[in-house]
């Protein structure tokens, strides 16, 4: 497959996390497609986040912005020689900085306490579904996927991607 536009990449992620039919993704699904879409690789494996939405099968912990970013640095380091150990460390710290700037834009990190819902019950989906946070969640999905692109691009991985980009902090594009 080809790499497509970061942008369109984006806004392909937040109509689906919009969708309510059957092309609807979590927000873990999302940043997971959202980097197999940047990077060029098939975009059905966004099914390895299904079970990391609303914190993580319901139980409202950590959002799925934040667990599907480490999946899709995972994703690139899968498709790198040999797995790129040596991208670890610099790649955990910018998931480190990535986890702290979410929580100071967005005062959380647990989905529970940036929804305000338990979605691990019936009737709390349903009064999350019903309310504005899944607008939120957007919000967090596109502040995520500007953030996480530059970590990206911070190797090989990305077509024009080189490891000088890779410094210890994403920053938005």
């Amino acid at each position: 497959m080809t790499p497509i536009d970061p942008q369109q990449a984006k806004d392909d992620v937040l109509a689906r996390l919009a969708d309510t039919g059957p092309n609807h993704l979590h927000c873990s699904q999302a940043m997971v497609r959202f980097t197999l879409l940047v990077l060029g690789y098939d975009p059905d494996l966004t099914t390895i986040g299904r079970y990391l939405g609303g914190g993580v099968a319901g139980m409202g912990e950590a959002c799925g912005a934040i667990t599907g970013a480490a999946l899709s640095l995972g994703i690139r380091d899968h498709h790198l020689p040999g797995g790129a150990p040596d991208l670890e460390p610099a790649t955990s710290e910018d998931l480190q900085g990535l986890v702290r700037r979410f929580t100071d834009q967005f005062g959380a990190r647990r989905c529970r306490d940036l929804t305000g819902f338990d979605m691990s019950v019936p009737e709390g989906f349903e009064a999350f579904q019903q309310s504005d946070a899944p607008e939120r969640c957007g919000m967090y999905i596109g502040w995520m996927c500007d953030q996480l692109l530059p970590v990206l691009a911070g190797s090989d991985a990305m077509p024009g991607g080189d490891n000088e980009a890779h410094s210890g902090e994403a920053n938005p594009v």
